[in-house]
């Protein structure tokens, strides 16, 4: 009977918190409208396998927007802001493991932005 006791008593191992996720971003300059930017952007990511619950958030002014998603596949996520204030389109990667988010990172820019 102790030692059922003592059994119930201990807690299970604390596990280590997964660690910050590793982000990489880009941005370039555009003129695009925002409309158009958002609507090729997110063909783009959803060839790229981008399709997890995307969401667009547009600002209050209606001069700038985010648009997110996951990756179908991978541990991956990807967020696009569109800013037409400053003329600019911002990516940013992120994802638990290095090697993959960084080769994503490239791989989403290169289509998204092209050989800037």
């Amino acid at each position: 009977m102790v030692r059922e006791l003592a059994d119930s008593l201990v807690l299970d191992p604390v596990t280590e918190p997964e660690g910050a996720p590793f982000v990489y971003t880009a941005a370039i300059h555009t003129q695009a409208d925002l409309v158009s930017s958002l609507a090729g952007i997110a063909c783009l990511a959803r060839e790229l396998g981008f399709q997890l619950h995307p969401e667009t958030c547009y600002a209050d002014d209606g001069l700038s927007a985010s648009w997110h998603a996951g990756h179908d596949q991978w541990p991956l996520s990807l967020s696009v802001d569109c800013s037409v204030r400053r003329q600019t389109v911002a990516i940013a990667v992120s994802g638990h493991d290095h090697d993959l988010t960084f080769a994503w990172f490239h791989k989403v820019e290169s289509s998204l932005f092209g050989s800037c």
